[in-house]
């Protein structure tokens, strides 16, 4: 499920820094499930849970590519944010290559 809290009207967080907090949590959860997936044995990659795994990513990059051209519409991108756009487009691609040879 994709990143959805609501800004925080108790502590006056401005809703411009949702976007930030989208990414920063996708870049979090991408890297959670590389380092799990690197525990596993080469030969079990993409069976069972990892291809859940890789699947379950694919809304969370979207929502966090979103949020970073929203960001960008106000300023331009930090380079760590232009490589985690980057990053979430290889990825992207990547899984769609991967899932549709494995099903």
């Amino acid at each position: 499920m994709p990143f959805s809290a609501a800004p925080n009207r108790r502590s006056g967080e401005p809703a411009r820094l949702r976007p930030m907090r989208v990414v920063e949590h996708s870049d979090a959860l991408v890297r959670r499930t590389v380092l799990s997936l690197s525990r596993l044995p080469a030969g079990h990659i993409l069976e069972g849970t990892a291809r859940e795994e890789i699947r379950g990513l694919k809304p969370h990059l979207q929502e966090a590519l979103e949020a970073l051209k929203e960001i960008e519409s106000r300023r331009g991108l930090t380079d760590q944010e232009l490589a985690q756009r980057r990053a979430f487009r290889m990825l992207l691609e990547t899984g769609r290559i991967l899932l549709q040879e494995t099903t």
